[in-house]
């Protein structure tokens, strides 16, 4: 099971509508949130905590989803075995990352970023990996281009931040993502 902790301000509720209508088409996800806790499938291959600042974290791997309306916090511990993701513009996070060994996944519109917008259509987006990637299982991914589909409008954090969160995870994206 892959663990995924989505932090920041618990009424901005974006990026969590987005994976919590993502992660089931890629093996299900068990949510554990401040008003509900549920499953989407038997044996979900995710587990999603949400939070409003970082907890102190003993687990082995997981992914840290910073939200733009993250808090500022006390410093915690950094787990070893953990990916960030953050979009370029959340000086919060970037700040709290500062002067850490963790590994940082930027996210935006600018080619500077490790994963960025290539071009936005209705119903479809070009996503590029702007540069070397390392999965947590350990496989390492080139820079490409991929798409990604949507049925219902999606921002390009959203987007991204899910985009990124399946990258990290080891889904596939030669044939793109549906999210």
């Amino acid at each position: 099971m892959r663990n995924i902790f989505l932090c920041g301000d618990l009424n901005d509720t974006s990026v969590t509508r987005a994976l919590l209508s993502a992660l089931p088409r890629y093996g299900g996800v068990r949510y554990s949130g401040p008003a509900r806790v549920f499953e989407s499938a038997p044996s979900p291959a995710y587990l999603l905590y949400e939070y409003e600042t970082l907890p102190e974290i003993s687990l082995s791997s997981g992914i840290i989803l910073f939200k733009n309306s993250v808090l500022p916090q006390e410093p915690v511990p950094f787990p070893p075995g953990f990916l960030y993701v953050l979009e370029a513009k959340n000086t919060r996070a970037a700040a709290f990352l500062k002067g850490s060994d963790a590994a940082a996944v930027t996210c935006g519109t600018s080619s500077r970023e490790t994963l960025s917008i290539a071009g936005l259509e209705e119903g479809t987006a070009a996503l590029s990996l702007q540069r070397t990637l390392k999965t947590l299982n350990g496989k390492i991914l080139e820079p490409h281009d991929f798409t990604v589909k949507f049925s219902e409008p999606r921002s390009p954090h959203q987007l991204l931040t899910v985009c990124a969160t399946l990258l990290i995870s080891g889904e596939d994206s030669s044939k793109g993502f549906q999210i």
